[in-house]
């Protein structure tokens, strides 16, 4: 042990800490270019284009984290964020991955095939992508259908962010070659439609190792017998000093998520929300009025269709500019943050009718 100690050299004062020099030249720059981006994307500026799984409209999509900043439209990590037109008798692609997904229903009727299992839906609905479950989307014979939707970006820092195709939409070809590229054969087809020898584990674990056995056969069973749709007729609206909330999806409603909370609120005319801020982003698709938000003392106007986002610990409050009419929007949140202990919301004012 002396020789061990002769040997170490003496240590010397370090002067430059190049790795957390480079942490904090990485957050400076984010936040200078996060900056520059907008709370408020407006619809008018977003175009539809025909996509794999949809005729779409992207209004946060980044393909991957290692993605520039620069290409971000909105100061947001937590979700991709997107909408979707299938017309009457129509069907997007099919498809499955790790991702869940809140999809909400603006427009129309239509349901779910899940795993070979029918789910019914109608506007004003939500309806769960767990994940990993393979999923397409059907409109009636007599409607069209628009669906605002969110999928949790937190996958691809994870590295599970591939998709398996199986089926396109009618309107998108692909090469040959495109297809080998992403997977679609007959094989991955015929195995992923007869998904039903899920893994089974009878009695109690014996031991620790034993208790991750069990959990692959839970979590299999509660992706096929979860709710997976939130029926947005039937859940109650909430007066909070927030204002007025109906909650679609929340750790205690039962619903096929684990990672994504939702809810609409309604702003009476000359009213606004409560303020507050909270450490997970939120995001909102304006349903109907106009209005502005304030964010950190900055406004930001909004009207029908428009969707709004308010980063990470910015104090926020909504304004209905109408006298006649009341504003409502959906939001979605990432529950994620509440899993490492910051789940939690700051209040600072009541809301208010007028």
């Amino acid at each position: 042990m002396e020789r061990e100690v002769e040997r170490m050299r003496e240590r010397e004062p370090i002067e430059q800490d190049l790795m957390i020099e480079d942490a904090v030249r990485k957050l400076k720059h984010e936040k200078q270019v996060f900056g520059k981006k907008p709370h408020v994307l407006k619809n008018s500026r977003v175009p539809w284009s025909q996509g794999i799984q949809a005729y779409h409209k992207n209004w946060i999509r980044p393909i991957h984290f290692t993605d520039p900043l620069e290409s971000y439209s909105a100061p947001h990590h937590s979700f991709l964020v997107l909408e979707q037109i299938i017309p009457p008798g129509s069907k997007s692609g099919k498809h499955r991955h790790y991702p869940e997904a809140a999809f909400y229903i603006m427009e129309g009727r239509g349901y779910e095939i899940h795993d070979e299992k029918k789910w019914p839906w109608k506007a004003g609905d939500i309806f769960c992508v767990p994940t990993y479950c393979v999923h397409q989307h059907f409109t009636d014979p007599d409607t069209s259908a628009r669906l605002f939707y969110v999928v949790p970006l937190l996958f691809s820092t994870l590295g599970l962010a591939e998709t398996e195709q199986i089926e396109t939409h009618p309107l998108y070809k692909l090469s040959e070659e495109s297809k080998a590229l992403m997977g679609i054969d007959d094989q991955l087809a015929k195995m992923l439609a007869v998904r039903k020898a899920a893994p089974t584990y009878t009695g109690e674990p014996a031991n620790t190792y034993e208790t991750y056995r069990k959990r692959i056969a839970d979590e299999v069973q509660w992706r096929l017998n979860c709710t997976h749709i939130v029926d947005g007729a039937q859940r109650p609206w909430e007066d909070t000093a927030m204002g007025r909330l109906k909650y679609l999806s929340h750790p205690t409603i039962p619903t096929g998520l684990q990672m994504i909370d939702a809810w609409e609120q309604e702003i009476p005319p000359g009213g606004h929300s409560g303020k507050h801020r909270h450490v997970a982003e939120e995001l909102h698709k304006i349903l109907d009025g106009v209005g502005y938000d304030v964010h950190d003392g900055v406004r930001w106007d909004w009207e029908k269709e428009d969707v709004v986002v308010i980063p990470s610990h910015t104090v926020h409050q909504h304004f209905n500019a109408s006298r006649e009419k009341p504003a409502r929007f959906l939001s979605y949140q990432s529950r994620i943050y509440s899993h490492f202990g910051h789940g939690g919301v700051e209040h600072l004012e009541d809301a208010s009718a007028t």
